[in-house]
């Protein structure tokens, strides 16, 4: 089993051009990639991190379990989801 340890955040991607083009959330955090694409190439693969119980958080362990990532080494915790946004 590969176990990947780090973060797990929402990426806010903007949908246009502009300063006030809207905000698309995505699932990010570098870790959280990583275990989500070596699940989906078949690999035995648990995330070890902290995730919120906020709705980010809630989907970013939803996403974990839809690849068949293993999450039984997933805290929760009420921190709110670190939000990062990024440009194109």
């Amino acid at each position: 089993m590969i176990v990947v340890a780090g973060e797990a955040l929402i990426d806010l991607v903007p949908q246009g051009p502009g300063a006030l083009a809207p905000l698309r959330p995505a699932r990010g955090g570098g870790p959280h990639n990583t275990a989500v694409a070596l699940a989906r190439l078949g690999s035995r693969t648990a995330f070890c991190s902290r995730l919120s119980t906020d709705p980010y958080g809630q989907a970013l362990y939803d996403g974990l379990h839809t690849a068949g990532v293993e999450t039984t080494t997933v805290q929760r915790g009420p921190e709110p989801t670190t939000l990062a946004l990024a440009t194109l």
